[in-house]
């Protein structure tokens, strides 16, 4: 074993420092190894900084107010395209007019259905009628005190028996068809009771009784008061009573469907709602009387559209009625074509009732349908590029460039190309090296010339996703609805599954995407 000599120096008190020599022993000792870094731990250690740096920067971004990117996949969709028209409704409907004047009380309501010579409505003409309305009220009250104390012995006691039957069965058949959701029986209730009751009042006058033959006198001459002073509307034929009108229900009927210009399907008309409980004039409507539930919808159509119609077709139509949009199932009934439009009537038995107060309607059909790359309307942006002459530009293996001519000198420009068709080619403006009023050289060689940038081209787009900038891509549009557009996937820089941006009102083209 080897030994070394070690000096040590050793201080003791009281003296100067010594040096003292004495042999340690040393053995040899392996070379130790040099320790390298773990694959693993460097992975995570880089792993554990990138995910340090994204949550620095994430709450850097929340706290400074940062957008959120809102991002959709493209897909392939379709859509419907509606086409919107101006049209003409006619229908076959009369108007009762009151010859009279006064207040009307009326025995349905609107949209109820009426029977032909129904007594519709009762207008009474001033004071008179409605003071001998309640003397004659009075007088049957009191007959009716006096007969009932005799009843008994009345000849006419079946035949009163019988009234009071009927009322009570008209009561209970109505009472179990408003069960049952129809409450037109309400007013067939009213009148089939007056009726009995009104037999039953007249049996006990006419019955010969000497308590009764002073107001039986009494009530025939208020009887006579009111009818000069009342006057009974009846429905001349059955249908639906509509409390409105506009003037025009004679000039369009279905017999006049062919004299229908295009101004009468465009013009707007005045509607005058009637009350039920406002007096009405001498001379002036009271109610309307719509005979059948088959109506028209009479309408110019371009004939770029209606050239693939056919009489007999089936349509969908759209309207919005009271703030409300109501949808019809129509066939064609009629063509007549011209040089510009054709005149189409549509017919239908449908929903009549949502369009009882209608004339004139704009209304939409959809006949168009359009399939393609379906974007949101939201993601959609336009850009302007410079168009430039497409035998400007060269092609090599750097890509695409121009040469830009600058008081006499000649510079090679780098351009990046948009989209491009056979005359020109569209691409971005920048404003550092090509712009419009730069002049550019079209040809090579002593045949070239000089060419001076002044159009410009707008193009739609989207702003993608696909990397770490929002980068735009322009899409050839096919159709477009509120909602959506449909693009051509094969006139389009923009593909199938591409990542697009939907709130680009809040992002512009070379934003940061995290």
């Amino acid at each position: 074993m080897a030994k070394r000599k070690k000096n040590r120096s050793v201080k003791v008190k009281g003296s100067k420092v010594r040096s003292v020599s004495y042999a340690e022993e040393r053995s040899p000792s392996p070379k130790k190894k040099k320790r390298r870094g773990s694959p693993i731990n460097v992975l995570t250690v880089v792993l554990f900084a990138i995910i340090m740096i994204y949550l620095v920067k994430y709450a850097f971004d929340f706290a400074t107010g940062s957008t959120t990117v809102a991002i959709e996949t493209v897909d392939y969709g379709t859509i419907d395209i509606p086409n919107a028209f101006n049209g003409l409704i006619v229908r076959d409907e009369y108007v009762e007019t009151s010859e009279s004047g006064g207040e009307p009380t009326f025995n349905y309501g609107e949209g109820d259905k009426v029977k032909k010579n129904a007594l519709v409505c009762t207008v009474r003409e001033g004071e008179t009628a409605d003071n001998a309305e309640d003397r004659l009220r009075t007088i049957d009250e009191s007959i009716i005190e006096t007969q009932k104390n005799r009843v008994d012995i009345s000849k006419y006691k079946d035949d009163i028996t019988k009234a009071e039957n009927s009322i009570l069965s008209s009561v209970e058949s109505a009472q179990a068809g408003i069960s049952a959701g129809s409450y037109n029986d309400v007013y067939t209730m009213r009148n089939a009771v007056q009726t009995q009751m009104d037999i039953r009042t007249d049996i006990w006058i006419n019955e010969n009784s000497e308590s009764s033959d002073s107001l039986a006198s009494q009530r025939r001459t208020y009887q006579t008061q009111i009818s000069k002073n009342t006057e009974n509307l009846t429905a001349a034929d059955s249908g639906i009573l509509v409390l409105s009108c506009d003037g025009n229900e004679e000039k369009f009927t279905p017999d006049t469907l062919e004299t229908v210009t295009k101004k009468d399907t465009t013009t707007s008309y005045d509607i005058t709602y009637l009350s039920k409980t406002t007096a009405v004039e001498k001379g002036s409507p009271a109610f309307k009387i719509v005979r059948s539930n088959t109506w028209y919808i009479c309408a110019y159509i371009d004939n770029t559209i209606a050239s693939e119609w056919e009489i007999g077709d089936t349509k969908t139509i759209r309207a919005v009625v009271n703030k409300t949009e109501k949808a019809v199932d129509v066939t064609i009934d009629s063509m007549t074509a011209g040089e510009t439009e054709t005149c189409v009537v549509f017919k239908t038995n449908s929903n009549v009732q949502d369009f009882l107060s209608e004339r004139s309607i704009e209304f939409y059909i959809t006949d168009s349908s359009y399939e393609g790359l379906k974007i949101p309307n939201s993601a959609i942006v336009e850009k302007t590029f410079i168009k430039i002459p497409a035998s400007c530009v060269m092609e090599s293996l750097n890509g695409y460039s121009v040469v830009k001519r600058t008081d006499g000198k000649d510079d090679l420009i780098n351009v990046e190309i948009e989209s491009q068709d056979e005359e020109f080619a569209y691409i971005r403006q920048d404003f550092e090296n090509l712009k419009i009023g730069d002049v550019i050289l079209n040809g090579t060689g002593e045949n070239a010339s000089e060419y001076k940038l002044s159009e410009v081209s707008t193009k739609v787009g989207v702003l993608t996703a696909n990397g770490a900038y929002a980068k735009f891509a322009s899409i050839s549009v096919l159709g477009q609805n509120s909602q959506y557009t449909i693009a051509d996937a094969a006139e389009s820089s923009l593909k199938a599954y591409d990542k697009i941006i939907t709130n680009t009102s809040e992002i512009t083209e070379g934003d940061e995407i995290y």
